[in-house]
């Protein structure tokens, strides 16, 4: 008895939680689609910032407001920012590698209050069976904690997926939007 009334229990403990999740990843879901008309409007005249890395194993590395045309330095990310305040911060990301077998390109949705509630990340790379475009969405509670993680593959650059294996990359991100690389360059412009 003790047993049949701790797994009832169970159930309807996750029956909530999974409802409660799906309404968050819906809110969530409504969020990213208002973004896209002022993305698509304003990325290109977004504010820019540019990281580099030099030295030996590019152990230095600095954040630019401006492109700098150094030869020693080598351009590793590229981060635009756009604020709205009915929405809050959306932070593009272009990230390079030294060797060039991969490009990752991400997207970071903070709310007003600077918390990050959604990553949308795309990775073509070229260490994998066959050439792929790797995608992942990051859905994240109020509490800043993740609750799904989606990840789909593709032929690079087509939208015919894909079962090759390919060396995977961990989505990096922050909670807060002051924690991220670029910030203090960003606010003391």
């Amino acid at each position: 008895m003790k047993k049949k009334l701790l797994i009832q229990l169970c159930l309807l403990i996750c029956t909530y939680s999974f409802g409660q999740e799906g309404k968050v990843i819906d809110a969530i879901r409504e969020k990213f689609q208002k973004w896209q008309p002022v993305v698509k409007d304003e990325l290109k005249t977004s504010s820019k910032f540019y990281h580099y890395v030099w030295g030996e194993n590019y152990r230095n590395d600095e954040w630019c407001s401006s492109e700098t045309y150094d030869e020693d330095k080598l351009l590793c990310q590229i981060a635009s920012v756009i604020e709205d305040i009915n929405l809050g911060t959306y932070v593009h990301y272009d990230n390079y590698s030294i060797s060039g077998d991969w490009y990752i390109s991400s997207d970071y949705y903070f709310n007003k209050d600077n918390n990050l509630y959604f990553v949308f990340w795309r990775m073509n790379t070229y260490q994998a069976e066959e050439p792929l475009t790797v995608e992942k969405r990051l859905y994240f509670n109020f509490d800043g904690e993740p609750i799904r993680t989606i990840q789909t593959k593709y032929k690079m650059n087509t939208i015919s997926k894909s079962n090759a294996s390919f060396a995977d990359q961990n989505v990096e991100y922050e909670s807060q939007l002051n924690r991220m690389g670029f910030y203090n360059t960003w606010k003391n412009k």
